[in-house]
């Protein structure tokens, strides 16, 4: 098979966050040397660098670090999580910090006064905010790209800089460079899956009321959904309950038992799709179905509708003109023209039309659980195409047809206001992945289904 060559160095830190909890816990190792392992990723990674906005401050992450050791060692453990560092996309609040959304409209705001919600829980664990993620512009689009640099770059493919996927872009790459842990990030229509599939690691999108989505700058509030992007399911279960305020201890999901249904629809999802993302899908299913998980390929009817619709996009643009209607008729030349442009074409949606943009969507939601009876999960490739190289995304139609291309597969997820995981096509560093897509409120089931694909996957 043709196709990209892939990096052989690819080498994130070597352990999850829940196994680096517990080294920390014995006294293995300490919060100040994953502090320097990111600071050391920093320093040799150009690529690790432009994964972050320039918010990384050293000094503060030691300082962090030292004290989470510090108390450590004296006996005492507020959290388990304590010293634990993770990176945070750059639309959401952090206290003392200017939010800038990846824009450089809102450079000029006043630092936030408060954390967002969604990242309370973590700061009061003891997780260490290393530094703000580079993101599209308004988080809208899927590729990645940000004329306002910095630009991370795929971490996978080796002879040309290919999209590192978005719109949680940096986030994706602290985690592959080892410059995080972890990362928090949006998604809005695969903003972490996207990401995650290319580059070999995890993405999770959660059921979109889960998560308080306040001090969080929106795109589209009827989509938009805090997720996460780990190197394991169990990392973003981890992240996903602690954010959601689930007040139960926390215990590791285990791996979901007895018969698994997963559909894969044998249309629409597979269409337009790379020969190699095909042939190593199709490969990966064999290995999955056995052992209890039973893949059944046949149609899923609400997919030619949401085809024809095209609901999401015209509610996305309709709600991200009405809150940066401002900024566009004030301040247009500095956007990003091709998120201009899109957030723009909300204008010709109507409020009357958004309503009934809404019942529809409404009426699809119903439709996609009627549609799985019988069935735990969907499962398709997340993205139909490998990462392109940046180079080839400049062109204004390329641009639009690879965006359309990596948002359709995982879009489904947020405008069935479902949830999902990305999980590595495979496990040698290939820069796709599959998705698993359940239903409405089903977070806890997925992740338990997830994770009993993700061993299968690694056996």
């Amino acid at each position: 098979m043709s196709g990209p060559t892939l990096r052989s160095s690819f080498s994130p830190y070597p352990d999850d966050l829940v196994t680096t909890a517990r080294r920390l816990d014995n006294g293995e190792i300490t919060s100040r040397a994953l502090i320097e392992h990111c600071l050391e990723a920093l320093e040799r990674c150009e690529n690790a660098r432009a994964a972050f906005t320039g918010d990384f401050s050293a000094d503060r992450a030691r300082q962090y670090a030292d004290a989470a050791d510090r108390i450590r060692a004296k006996g005492y453990q507020a959290s388990p999580w304590a010293g634990l560092p993770i990176s945070i996309k750059d639309l959401f609040d952090i206290k003392g910090q200017v939010t800038r959304a990846g824009s450089t409209l809102l450079a000029d705001r006043s630092p936030a006064i408060a954390d967002a919600e969604a990242l309370v829980p973590l700061r009061t664990a003891g997780f260490i905010f290393v530094g703000r993620t580079q993101m599209t512009e308004f988080a809208y689009s899927g590729l990645g790209l940000n004329p306002h640099g910095p630009q991370p770059w795929n971490s996978l493919i080796e002879e040309a800089k290919a999209i590192p996927g978005g719109s949680t872009s940096g986030g994706a790459i602290s985690v592959a460079t080892g410059s995080a842990l972890a990362a928090i990030g949006s998604d809005t229509g695969g903003s972490c899956r996207i990401p995650a599939a290319m580059n070999a690691l995890t993405g999770f999108k959660p059921t979109a009321a889960r998560i308080s989505r306040k001090g969080m700058i929106p795109l589209s509030p009827s989509f938009d959904s805090v997720g996460s992007i780990a190197q394991s399911v169990t990392d973003c279960a981890l992240l996903d309950h602690l954010m959601s305020g689930e007040t139960d201890r926390w215990e590791a999901p285990e791996a979901a038992d007895g018969t698994i249904r997963l559909l894969l629809p044998t249309s629409f999802v597979r269409n337009d799709a790379d020969s190699q993302v095909l042939a190593v899908f199709e490969t990966v299913m064999r290995h999955l179905d056995k052992d209890g998980i039973e893949i059944v390929r046949q149609p899923l009817p609400i997919l030619q509708d949401i085809a024809d619709l095209n609901i999401q996009a015209q509610i996305v643009a309709a709600e991200a003109f009405h809150y940066f209607h401002d900024e566009l008729l004030h301040h247009s030349d500095q956007f990003d023209p091709r998120v201009r442009e899109r957030i723009a074409s909300g204008d010709r949606t109507s409020v009357q039309a958004l309503r009934q943009l809404h019942i529809e969507r409404q009426k699809l939601c119903a439709r996609f659980t009627s549609e799985m009876t019988g069935f735990d999960a969907m499962i398709c490739p997340t993205s139909p195409i490998l990462p392109p190289p940046i180079e080839a995304c400049l062109d204004p139609d390329s641009y639009g047809r690879f965006n359309r291309l990596v948002l359709r597969n995982p879009s489904l997820a947020n405008l069935l206001d479902g949830c999902s995981f990305s999980l590595p096509l495979n496990w040698k560093g290939f820069a796709a992945g599959i998705m698993l897509t359940a239903c409405n409120g089903r977070d806890r089931a997925l992740q338990r289904i997830a994770r009993r694909c993700e061993n299968r996957l690694k056996a």
